[in-house]
Parts: C-alpha cells; structure tokens; sequence
C-alpha cells in the first residue's frame, strides 16, 4: 500500500520562498534526463515547488553544499524546499500530517523499515523508462544493492552518495615510531601487525595503533554475509563466515591497550590508523595523514566493502513526480556529482573522472591518495529478504566487548537476534 495526498508543506520548510518566474532551460517532455533538452513547443514552464525530507541531516548539508541553488540554476521553473529530520519532524510526525514530501533523502538499508513500510515507496521503472535514463552510470555492486534491499528487487530510490572506506594513517605518528607508510593492497594480518606496533603509551600518552566504527565494518562486510537469513524469520551469524569476521575484528581489540576508540579521537593525533571514510581529514594542519585502501582479506581477495549508500526516494504523496524525478535525475549526474564529490562527497558513480576529483575543493584533501577509496570494486550485496519477514537491528559493537569465545559470542548472539525478530512480529501483529 503506497500513500497518496495533495496537502502542501509549507509550514514545515526552511525555505519558503515561492517563484513567480520561469527559465526555458527545463525538460517538459520525454527526453534524455541529463541534456539539454527543450520544452515541447518552447512553451514556458510552469513554477513548481518541489519538498525534500533530509532523513539523514548528519551525512549531507544541502543549503551548505549548495544543492538547492544548483537545483534551481538547472531548473528556473522549480524551486527546491527543505526539511530536515529532528525531534518532532519524524516520518510519523509528516506522515500523519498528511504533509506532500516530493523526495526523500535516506539510507539505503533503510529502502524497507522507512520508505515501504510507511507506504512512500514509489517503483522508479515508469519514470526510468519515460526519461531514459540510463542506471549504467552506476556502479554495478552499487545499483545492484540498491535493488536487493527489498524482495521484489525494485529500484525505489537513486543512489546519491555514498560512504567511501579507506585505510586513513598518521603520518606523524608512524615517522615518530619509525615505522613504513600503510600502502595500497595490505592484507588484514599486515594491518594487524601494524597496530600491534604502533600501540604503545609513550611519555605519558597512549596511542592506538587502530580503530574503526565495529558496526560499519560487520555490517558492510568484505564476505557479504548478512545477519539475517533471506528465506526464513532467523538469524544467520552462527556460521564459519562470521567466525572468520569477528575473529578478524576482534584481534585488534585484544592488542594490550589498543581499543575502538571513537574514530573521531583520530583528529587529536592519538590513533595510527582508523579505517573509515575520513574523520582525520577534520583534523588541524599540523597532522600529517593520507589514507590507503581498505585492507584486502584472503578469503575474498581484491574486494572492498559492501556499498554504504543514501538514495534519494521519490515519495507516493508527491504530486509532482515527473519534476520530482528530474531533479534527482540532476543530482545523481556526472555533471553534478563531479561538483559535489569535490567537497569529499563519495559518489555511487563509476565514471573515474568524478572519482578523480574526490576533496579537491578543500585544502586538506589536496595531495592525498584519494584513489585509494576506490582501490579494489565494492562486495556484492547480500541476497534480499523475503517479503513475510520481519526486519530487525543488529548491534555488532556488542561482538567485539563480550569476553566470551567466538563460538559461544555468535551462537548467543544468533539467540538474541531471535528474540528480537519474535518481539517485533508480536508488536507489528499488535497492530
């Protein structure tokens, strides 16, 4: 069931402002999305004010990267308002306001519990077709995950940005211990033989040889193993695939007085190496850093992680779709995203040109091997889901701080995530 209504949003948006104007630069009929193509008859287009719901306000700043404006340089006739999520201004806060939200800005992994769920999941294919617009810009992995996240496998959103992981390192700290640069290619077991010697407390400081977010590398892992199992109402973590994952893991936070520290203690010079997409790249100018690829593991050689991406949604309650679509369209195109990768924005997008371009527009990016980032292709997506199945969270960080064996941790946590799928089909059937 999909939601559908008129009620307009403008008591909810940052930006208010309506234009009377219109360009001829805009596309009203069939055509290419990307072109430059005309108006039917060169008759002027009628102004349009088109909402977008930012679900994840943390991960992109749309007034600040100046997304609104660029939106309204290509389109004159439409203007792009803004709303974003905080207390009070939940999917459940719009949705039962009846409020028309044209676009929706969300992870990915969250195509299910937040867009279909809610009934805001609109099939892409129509609109696809009627502008043929071309998916093989797309990185495969990346399309093809965006496409496995529901049962059905269909494209509900367009892949907009994305988390690019690399093996970010202190140059200061690995020149002081005089140890080698991380370099691109390095197996798991040469990082771990890093960390182990870059941890040490010296003249009163500990530093950490490595850290990463635990939940980001489990989830997104290199196996492409998922917790969940994609035929029945189960967990799928009591397996020699994620012993092998958790053992790996898991060693670095073993090293005496090693631990995953929060990535962002990177930016004050204490941790050697941190494998995430660049929170060092916030630190002052007097940090030395570069990044190298993410570490290869010997079980699946020369392969990244599984894409962590954000789409852009086209709503059910949009009564401007045709607009609506062209403006991601607009957004996912090498033209735009060559600009917006500029500001160390990952791009879902194969073209090496854009990839190429990766924090060129700030200082702290210049001179830094940002083609490490797409060193080795993404992990394939895991199979999806059956439709009757209910989803759950899965908290990996719990793995790596229980004292147990690996085999006890994994078959205790395959019983919780149990418990947790009994519960949530309780309340959903409570309904």
């Amino acid at each position: 069931m999909t939601i559908k209504w008129g009620k307009p949003a403008v008591c909810l948006l940052v930006s208010a402002t309506i234009v009377s104007g219109c360009g001829g630069s805009g596309d009203g009929g069939k055509g290419e999305l990307g072109g430059q193509v005309q108006p039917n008859g060169g008759e002027a287009l009628k102004p349009v004010t088109l909402t977008l719901y930012n679900a994840q306000p943390g991960a992109v700043d749309f007034e600040k990267m100046g997304i609104l404006e660029a939106v309204k340089k290509k389109f004159p006739h439409i203007t792009l308002q803004l709303f974003k999520r905080e207390k009070g201004m939940e999917y459940t806060d719009w949705i039962t306001a009846q409020t028309a939200v044209d676009i929706i800005y969300d992870s990915t992994a969250f195509t299910v519990s937040s867009i279909k769920q809610n009934g805001l999941h609109v099939d892409l294919q129509e609109q696809i077709k009627l502008h043929n617009f071309k998916l093989d810009t797309f990185e495969p992995n990346v399309l093809a995950h965006a496409m496995s996240t529901n049962s059905e496998g269909k494209l509900y959103g367009l892949p907009f940005t994305m988390n690019r992981y690399g093996l970010f390192y202190n140059k200061n700290l690995f020149d002081r211990f005089g140890a080698a640069y991380p370099k691109d290619g390095l197996t798991w077991d040469e990082v771990y033989d890093l960390a182990k010697r870059l941890t040490r407390t010296d003249a009163g400081t500990t530093y950490y040889g490595f850290t990463a977010v635990p939940n980001n590398i489990m989830l997104n892992n290199q196996l492409s193993l998922s917790p969940l199992d994609p035929k029945e109402d189960k967990a799928a973590m009591n397996t020699d695939g994620w012993k092998l994952l958790l053992n790996n893991l898991r060693r670095f936070g073993e090293i005496p007085n090693n631990k995953f520290v929060p990535v962002t203690e990177s930016v004050k010079g204490t941790v050697a190496m941190v494998l995430d997409s660049g929170a060092i790249s916030q630190a002052g100018p007097d940090l030395d850093w570069d990044v190298a690829s993410v570490p290869e593991l010997p079980q699946k050689p020369k392969t990244g992680f599984k894409p962590a991406t954000l789409s852009l949604f086209l709503s059910s309650t949009s009564q401007h779709k045709d607009e609506a679509f062209r403006v991601m369209a607009f957004l996912v195109s090498s033209e735009f995203q060559a600009k917006l990768t500029r500001q160390a924005v990952g791009t879902p997008l194969a073209d090496p040109e854009v990839r190429k371009a990766f924090g060129q527009d700030l200082p702290q990016w210049k001179g830094k091997n940002v083609q490490a980032l797409y060193y080795y292709p993404d992990a394939p997506a895991f199979p999806p889901r059956a439709e009757q199945l209910t989803n759950v969270g899965v908290n990996f960080t719990k793995l790596l701080e229980s004292p147990d064996d690996t085999n006890t941790i994994l078959r205790n946590f395959d019983e919780e995530i149990n418990k947790a799928i009994q519960a949530e089909k309780a309340k959903l059937q409570a309904k």
